[in-house]
């Protein structure tokens, strides 16, 4: 027997673990388990953990698992479904507002805590984590990192997600002392590290990246590093490794299943409990994991199941690495048609200076009963012109090219960001292209040469994209323009966007403000 939730604090008391350097004993959890029982919290219930720091959502998922409730840490401005909306609250202070409904959800029994998916791939769902899943994942981190008791872990990624959280929620079953304060900094985590007092250290490829770069200030004590949500190439390994001393340690998993691959190299080798059923050694083919203790499924779903399909293309080596290649599409309904999503995927992918493809599939605004299809693509030619793709009898979505694809705090696909990109970008295009025009053609006039009038700069492709210097104007002219956009939006223009022929221009300088508004 596992104890279910109140045996998952009980354990961490027994092993002594720390948050912060505090012990968790009575005096650090009391201010969230006397506010969670003044509120009425019954076993069972849902605790939304809401916009609280890292070290408080621990704290605060410890003291729901004390009343046996079943916490769900999210960000303070995620839309929830309307039952759960209306669940008992944690914010900052800690504030404790009581549920407005029953607070209760079928089918929580052996559910330790709920997350929200990314969202990358799909609509956002409410995954459930199993008490069990929990603890194979706190003995698959003990080994494989090893996590020792007593050492500092330190977790700069959010709890809100299921890395962070899975890393946490491990050391502390582990006796660890758990330092979560959010990442403030590349300089100021590095100047931690330096100190000696950290032992493990969970990143994401950007954070690593950012520390790697830092001037060394001490003596580093570093003994792993472990890196997740996104891959890592050989040169980030190497710098990481000269500055810090340890490799990078790759960390693969789901929010559905927690970690479940960990290793020097491509996405690692099984942890305890997890085994490959698909494809087989020396094989390429979707990832499919046999789970020693069951993946819980979702909110409203059936479940447990101990076979997990993964929806990852991989590479399965003989010595057993997994390696990963590509996110499987699977087939999209539009307006009640499925959509060959792979298709779609793969001519954007083939169209030269394409990085990375995310498609999407919406309600129309204000006409909900359609459906319209997105496909948002990260390349450097982020022109009106069309990409040349031939989509065959595949419906052909709705292109938006952005140099970028927005991401979350931990380098996934930030679904709501995109969406407002979508909704939002055709006329925010339009828009910044009038308003450089606006000032372009002002500052034609103030020198008294004339010239076009800002709806020509601003519609004609020849135009819009015409060097400021055939147009007439000289470096101090640009210059000032520069302060006149500042002055207008706040966006500064960068010193590229001044110096460079090609963006110097109607077109570069909407980029500019259409990607920084």
């Amino acid at each position: 027997m596992n104890g279910g939730r109140p045996g998952l604090v009980a354990r961490i008391r027994e092993r002594k673990a720390s948050v912060g350097g505090t012990r968790m004993g009575t005096p650090s959890l009391s201010p969230f388990h006397d506010g969670l029982a003044a509120a009425g919290t019954r076993p069972g219930d849902v605790v939304l953990l809401s916009g609280l720091r890292g070290d408080d959502i621990l704290l605060a998922a410890m003291a729901s698992w004390m009343l046996d409730a079943v916490p769900m840490p999210v960000a303070a401005d995620v839309a929830l479904p309307p039952g759960l909306g209306d669940a008992c609250r944690i914010s900052a202070g800690p504030t404790v507002i009581p549920g407005r409904g029953s607070g209760r959800v079928e089918g929580l029994e052996r559910t330790a805590v709920l997350h929200l998916s990314s969202g990358s791939t799909d609509r956002p769902k409410i995954a459930k984590r199993g008490v069990e899943s929990l603890l194979r994942e706190a003995e698959g981190y003990a080994a494989g990192l090893p996590l020792v008791p007593g050492e500092r872990v330190a977790v700069p990624v959010p709890l809100v997600h299921s890395l962070g959280w899975g890393v946490a929620m491990s050391a502390l079953l582990n006796g660890c002392d758990v330092d979560a304060a959010a990442f403030a900094g590349a300089a100021a985590a590095a100047r931690e590290i330096d100190s000696g007092a950290v032992s493990v250290v969970a990143l994401t490829p950007p954070l690593a990246r950012l520390l790697a770069g830092t001037r060394r200030t001490g003596r580093p004590r570093l003994r792993a590093a472990l890196v997740g949500a996104g891959q890592v190439g050989d040169d980030l390994d190497e710098a990481f490794r000269k500055r810090f001393g340890p490799p990078l340690l790759r960390g693969y998993g789901s929010t559905e299943t927690g970690a479940t691959f960990l290793g020097e190299t491509g996405m690692g080798r099984p942890m305890a409990g997890v085994e490959v059923v698909e494809p087989r050694p020396g094989a390429r083919g979707e990832l499919v994991l046999s789970l020693a203790a069951p993946a819980e499924g979702y909110l409203g779903s059936e479940g447990p199941v101990k076979e997990w399909r993964t929806g990852d293309m991989v590479r399965h080596d003989p010595d057993g690495t997994v390696h990963f290649v590509e996110r499987l599409r699977g087939p999209l309904r539009l307006n009640g048609r499925f959509v060959d999503a792979g298709a779609v995927d793969r001519a954007l992918r083939d169209v030269p200076g394409v990085k990375d493809v995310v498609l999407l599939v919406e309600p129309r605004p204000g006409l909900p009963e359609f459906e319209d299809f997105y496909a948002l693509v990260e390349t450097d030619d982020t022109s009106d012109e069309p990409l040349p793709t031939p989509f065959g009898g595949t419906p052909a979505p709705h292109v938006v090219k952005c140099r970028r694809l927005p991401r979350n705090t931990i380098g996934k696909p930030d679904r709501d960001a995109m969406l407002e990109l979508v909704r939002g970008r055709p006329h925010l295009s339009a828009t910044c292209d009038l308003l450089v025009a606006v000032l372009v053609a002002r500052t034609l006039a103030d020198r008294g040469g004339g010239g076009p009038s800002a709806e020509r700069l601003a519609s004609d492709p020849e135009l819009r994209r015409t060097d400021f210097a055939r147009l007439g104007l000289g470096s101090l002219d640009w210059l000032s323009l520069a302060v006149r956009l500042e002055n207008e939006t706040g966006v500064e223009v960068p010193e590229q966007a001044l110096l460079q022929p090609e963006s110097r221009c109607v077109e570069g300088w909407s980029q500019v403000l259409a990607e920084r508004a």
